[in-house]
């Protein structure tokens, strides 16, 4: 029954359009819902702007699996990394008002902030952390997600090795991004979010954004996270980021969403207001760093650009004669995406409920041939095998599988630049923590070790714990998720 359930949700839609010219087939609303059940997406909420105006916000789907509630145009979801945009802003308006560069070294305005490399952390500036090309290794960036805590984040800084030296690659990190959020608090002397909300959100009328996790908890009309594993949608636990501060805490709607998109492509003026330059809003769409769209995104691999790159906190690119200005959003059980043709004055947004739904790709491409007028394609059919390979690529590692008694597992743990690993045991149960992660550890019959996440324990994923042993089978090394941590005496 519940199967049959899951299936009927996507009949349920609601929608808000606005009065222009809406250029959306009368077929719009079936192919997205056909496409939803496709890619597994339980809730979807989108907003299109035409000419600076809003045609569409509509809600598909539902917002539980649990509760089976629809959709609609003002149902918060997580907006991820699209925040970063809102950062930028806020920066573009302070060089605006002669308060900042965006040249100016990070340490100009944080002088206590400390890196490993030294003429890194000198020359460091904010064109460059919203630009994504610090050269800190990634162990800097998981930080963040262990320990929930900036500030306990950039303390470790000090001791994260450079992957590559300064300006020489593209590496996203979201720990270097959150400087911006800093910076904006040192030169105005107010809150990151009370700047956005003062100077963004109140002019706009976006009445529905938040960037505080209790106002997201109190509101009625959110969204439920949702993880797709091996033929089941499984609802999980609201992700909650605020400790990501300018990386990507707003949580918004699609109405939302259309107001933002109009004052982007009225190139920040907004109510006969300029709130911020025109000159400003381009800089942050001008490419900064070439990138390979093959080793970006795989949706942009399927077709040919003159040009891919990163500006600040947007990627820039070409799609069939025009510039594209987008970025993604992604998060345990969220997704969303934001699209803007600023030469044609439009732009598009979409939510959706489930991790890593890449239909927002697909239906990006379908919205953008349309309002461009551009032959149709199939980009749902084209872009579904490249999401989902028949086949899963190995990594041809073989894995060994230590004989080890549990309780040897107990003790302390170390990874040089990052929290410790503290292995425990409470009533017969072994239990980890890194930072604020928990996890418990269950041994199986074929002696591997499996990590269960409390949370989501109903999901029977085989997250395992690789345990490496001397030459006297003694734990010296346990890894996961990449990272190797060395056992303390």
């Amino acid at each position: 029954m519940k199967h049959i359930i899951a299936t009927l949700f996507l009949l349920l839609f609601t929608s808000s359009v606005a009065q222009a010219q809406n250029p959306l087939p009368e077929d719009f609303d079936g192919t997205v819902i056909k496409n939803m059940k496709k890619w597994h997406a339980p809730g979807l909420s989108l907003a299109i702007v035409k000419d600076g105006k809003t045609i569409l916000t509509k809600g598909y789907g539902v917002k539980s699996f649990e509760t089976m509630a629809p959709v609609n145009e003002n149902t918060l979801f997580q907006a991820g990394s699209t925040t970063k945009a809102f950062a930028a802003m806020a920066i573009a308006m302070l060089v605006d008002q002669g308060k900042l560069d965006w040249d100016d070294p990070i340490i100009k305005h944080i002088p206590e902030f400390k890196m490993k490399d030294i003429y890194v952390q000198n020359n460091l500036t904010i064109r460059d952390i919203l630009s994504h090309r610090s050269g800190v290794s990634a162990l800097s960036n998981i930080n963040l997600f262990l320990g929930e805590s900036l500030p306990e984040t950039w303390a470790m800084m000090a001791i994260n090795e450079q992957q590559s030296s300064l300006r020489e690659k593209w590496d996203y990190n979201n720990t270097i991004f959150a400087l911006s959020g800093r910076v904006i608090e040192r030169v105005t002397g107010i809150k990151f979010h009370q700047f956005i909300k003062e100077n963004i959100l109140t002019p706009l009328g976006m009445s529905n954004t938040y960037l505080l996790d209790q106002e997201v908890r109190s509101n009625k009309n959110r969204a439920q996270a949702h993880q797709y594993f091996e033929g089941k949608t499984y609802q999980i636990p609201y992700p909650y980021i605020e400790y990501s501060q300018s990386a990507g805490m707003i949580n918004s709607t699609a109405a939302d969403m259309a107001k933002w998109m109009e004052f982007l492509l009225a190139e920040g003026m907004w109510d006969g207001k300029q709130l911020v330059s025109a000159q400003n809003i381009k800089e942050m769409m001008t490419p900064q760093m070439l990138l390979d769209p093959e080793m970006i995104y795989p949706a942009a691999a399927t077709y040919v650009q003159n040009y891919y790159s990163y500006g600040l906190a947007w990627f820039v690119h070409d799609y069939k004669g025009h510039k594209i200005a987008m970025h993604t959003g992604s998060i345990d059980g969220m997704v969303a995406l934001i699209a803007l043709v600023p030469d044609q004055k439009m732009g598009f947004y979409v939510f959706i409920n489930s991790d890593h739904i890449e239909y927002r790709h697909a239906l990006m491409y379908s919205v953008l041939d349309i309002l461009l007028e551009q032959p149709s394609e199939d980009w749902s059919e084209k872009l579904y095998p490249v999401f989902h390979p028949d086949k899963e690529v190995s990594d041809n590692t073989e894995t060994v599988i230590a004989d080890v008694n549990p309780q040897d597992l107990i003790g302390t743990y170390s990874l040089k630049g990052s929290y410790p690993l503290y292995i425990s045991q409470n009533n017969g149960i072994l239990y980890g923590r890194i930072g604020v992660e928990k996890m418990e550890i269950e041994q199986r019959d074929d002696h591997s070790f499996l990590l269960v996440d409390p949370d989501t324990r109903q999901i029977p994923k085989q997250n395992l714990l690789n345990v490496q042993v001397d030459d006297n089978n003694q734990i010296n090394k346990v890894s996961f998720g990449g990272l190797t941590f060395e056992k303390m005496p």
